[in-house]
């Protein structure tokens, strides 16, 4: 049986048109009856990374400026996933483009996806782990990344305390992975 929706769009106005995003103004009529206009960003993509850890058990991350916030600060190898592509290809090219890394297929585990901004659009993130991964290049896409390290568990503590990890996807995909250890 299918779950009753609590909201009724009623109509739905454009408010910008973007290649990676939408701002639709949308007429909600609430359970009680009441309208009223909600305002809601639709991603064309969703997004995947990867907390992906070599043989010595270090994690690797990359440094990333981000001109929105001018903040720069480290993160786990990520991006949007092309329509035509899969979430796993994507994690598996973004990790070579942005860290010069390869893993082998069989050790990419899926740990499942969230909405970081639930409520306000309709953004998805898909998660991933993987052991075993290996650098083959310290070669990297320079546009989007300044630097790539790999780092120990308590090092990576020590960042997210000094508020040098502020990424929420970042922070999401590594709590998994520590949480689960």
């Amino acid at each position: 049986m299918e779950e009753k929706k609590h909201w009724k769009v009623i109509d739905t106005k454009k408010g910008f048109i973007g290649d990676w995003i939408n701002l639709n103004v949308d007429k909600i009529e609430l359970p009680d009856g009441k309208i009223i206009n909600y305002e809601a960003l639709y991603y064309h993509r969703a997004g995947a990374g990867i907390v992906a850890e070599n043989d010595e058990g270090k994690i690797i991350l990359v440094k990333s400026y981000r001109y929105i916030n001018d903040y720069t600060g480290w993160e786990v190898p990520a991006g949007t996933v092309p329509p035509d592509q899969h979430h796993s290809d994507c994690i598996v090219q973004e990790l070579k483009e942005e860290a010069g890394c390869e893993i082998p297929r069989e050790n990419l585990i899926y740990n499942g996806s969230y909405y970081p901004s639930i409520g306000s659009s309709s953004q998805l993130f898909h998660c991933y782990y993987a052991k075993g991964v290996t650098q083959i290049t310290e070669r990297f896409d320079t546009n989007e990344i300044l630097d790539v390290k790999w780092f120990s568990r308590d090092e990576i503590m020590k960042l997210i305390e000094k508020g040098e990890i502020k990424d929420g996807f970042t922070l999401t995909l590594l709590l998994k992975h520590f949480s689960s250890l």
